[in-house]
């Protein structure tokens, strides 16, 4: 069975820093059974509609606004830089 908590923390862990076969390698290594059902591969339109991912894909982009306002960027500038919602950039750099 997938594990869902082990492909949280990758994806969450791993996913800003990593290029795309990279991130699948550690997929496949963690979660095999996302690739036995493909022979080998994964639908990456199927996993990029996931939620884990989506979610993991904004948590990634989240931990990179503070860096971009300590360089000068205004929030607007990173929300749309990142392509998140300007609301959640405030939020996340508030808390």
């Amino acid at each position: 069975m997938l594990d869902f908590e082990k492909a949280t923390q990758i994806m969450l862990e791993h996913f800003v820093g990593l290029t795309t076969d990279e991130f699948l390698a550690n997929l496949e290594k963690y979660c095999p059974e996302l690739f036995a059902e493909t022979s080998g591969s994964v639908d990456l339109d199927r996993l990029k509609n996931n939620e884990i991912y989506k979610q993991a894909q904004t948590d990634g982009k989240l931990k990179i606004a503070p860096k971009l306002l300590n360089k000068g960027l205004s929030f607007q500038e990173v929300a749309e830089l990142l392509e998140l919602d300007l609301d959640l950039v405030k939020e996340t750099v508030a808390s």
